[in-house]
């Protein structure tokens, strides 16, 4: 036995020559040091190799580290049940299959074989035979249904071979328990790809749990990571590391973490525990860690601005998403799907899209990529101008978008000032389409083009000729 543990028992008994090479060794757990010995020497008798394990931490240890398909359960530590280890099993997703050994009174919950003693050899082989099929047969059940619901990865929309070879890839990480690297430039959708990923793996029945590291400081991060200790009026708040036990958790631009901070994730994240500094206490978890970013990791590491010990963690498994620009092809169903989604939220059939629209879209260069894409669907929708899209409605979004010359070192204020004026003009001064358009109230409007100091019914582009149904008519007869 190569790993030690103080819980583990070892037994040295040599592998017989009918043991099946490959195969999980079975796992038997009790505090009964003679009857495991005699168990593990019955059981290597029939052809299976096995592990033993004195405690439910021992055993919990062992079914992380390598799934075994049967565990026999003997008499247990006082305060450690069957149930305890059934409910752990049941978590996590694993498809053990549970044997009791003893006749305690939890023997007979649902799904836990029962195995009498003594018993003969070919009823023992039977027995283990039959619970490591049932476990097979689970895992490949499971396995067919994640396929089975992801097998589209419907949030990853078009038929590029781009987006196919990322599927692809995704499925082929979904079926693995390693960390990841997932980069891309921002609005390219790397985080429908993580939850892909999640979604398609044996923990999706498990949370998933998403940190964008951009938006906290060092403190704050370490407090949404490991939780808030206890106070005299409030007890201790679990962090995400604890809310994402059993799933999956993804650092969103994880480029921004603070270089101490990212040592101690790193360590922790390869220990699945950490302790907490106030009361000591050990917490662990078992939690499969997915990085995103969108600069390059390995410039920063050369620069001495990203801890190699992070990287490390994801260095072998990487996942590029290609930018909207390098798919064009994918815009048109992209598009569609987006139409459909304002559809659904308005409670009206879907817009159409004419092909002067269409050629414009995909001419342009998605700076922002596919979020882009949706948010000028969005905004153009917004208008409510009747049942198609044309060239002439998008065209303003994608201008200010292409032509954009904002210098540098603007507040929030000013950007927010920019961009009320912007979608004001747009608009021609109609106060009910631009507030709809940047989803604010009428009245928010009113007094933000008050505090710029625009006259009660003025303001930018006000003497510009107003859109009308009848122009939107009249354009929409010379696209068709």
């Amino acid at each position: 036995m190569t790993q030690a543990h103080p819980d583990i028992i070892p037994f040295p008994g040599r592998q017989p020559a009918g043991a099946i090479e490959g195969d999980p060794p079975v796992l038997i757990v009790g505090c009964d040091i003679a009857l495991t010995h005699e168990l593990a020497a019955e059981v290597q008798a029939v052809g299976h190799a096995t592990r033993t394990a004195a405690s439910l931490e021992a055993a919990t240890q062992w079914l992380h580290t390598a799934p075994a398909d049967v565990c026999l359960v003997g008499p247990l530590a006082a305060g450690e049940s069957l149930a305890q280890l059934a409910h752990t099993i049941q978590q996590r997703g694993w498809t053990t299959q549970l044997v009791s050994v003893s006749a305690t009174s939890d023997a007979a919950l649902p799904g836990v074989e029962q195995l009498p003693r003594p018993c003969s050899a070919e009823y023992l082989s039977l027995l283990l035979t039959s619970s490591t099929q049932r476990s097979r047969l689970q895992a490949e059940n499971r396995r067919l249904r994640r396929q089975l619901a992801n097998r589209n990865l419907r949030d990853m929309v078009g038929q590029s071979a781009a987006i196919q070879a990322l599927r692809q890839h995704v499925q082929i990480l979904a079926e693995q328990n390693c960390a990841v690297l997932i980069t891309g430039e921002r609005g390219s959708g790397v985080d429908l790809v993580a939850q892909a990923i999640h979604d398609a793996s044996r923990r999706a029945h498990r949370p998933f749990v998403a940190i964008d590291c951009s938006v906290h400081s060092a403190d704050t991060l370490e407090a949404e990571l490991f939780g808030v200790a206890a106070t005299a009026n409030a007890p201790r708040q679990p962090g995400r590391l604890e809310q994402a036990d059993g799933g999956t958790l993804l650092l969103d631009n994880v480029h921004c973490i603070a270089l101490p901070l990212q040592r101690r994730l790193a360590a922790v994240l390869h220990d699945q525990r950490f302790e907490c500094e106030r009361s000591g206490e050990r917490i662990r978890f078992d939690v499969r860690c997915l990085i995103s970013s969108n600069v390059d990791l390995d410039e920063l590491l050369q620069r001495g601005l990203f801890r190699a010990e992070l990287l490390n963690e994801a260095r072998e498994h990487r996942l590029s998403v290609p930018t909207l620009r390098s798919r064009p092809d994918d815009i048109a169903a992209l598009t569609e799907h987006f139409l459909r989604k304002v559809a659904a939220r308005e409670g009206r059939p879907p817009r159409s899209l004419t092909l002067d629209a269409l050629h414009l879209l995909q001419a342009y260069q998605w700076p922002g990529n596919v979020l882009e894409l949706e948010h000028v669907i969005e905004r153009a929708c917004a208008i409510d101008a009747g049942r198609k899209l044309t060239a002439s409605m998008l065209e303003s979004w994608l201008a200010t978008a292409a032509d954009d010359d904002t210098p540098t070192g603007l507040t929030l204020a000013d950007m927010e000032r920019r961009l009320i004026e912007t979608t004001f003009t747009r608009f021609a001064g109609n106060r009910e389409k631009t507030a709809k358009a940047l989803q604010i109230g009428i009245r928010t409007l009113s007094g933000k083009l008050r505090e710029y100091g625009y006259p009660p019914r003025g303001g930018p582009g006000s003497n510009v000729r107003p859109w009308t149904p009848a122009t939107y008519e009249s354009t929409e007869q010379k696209a068709a």
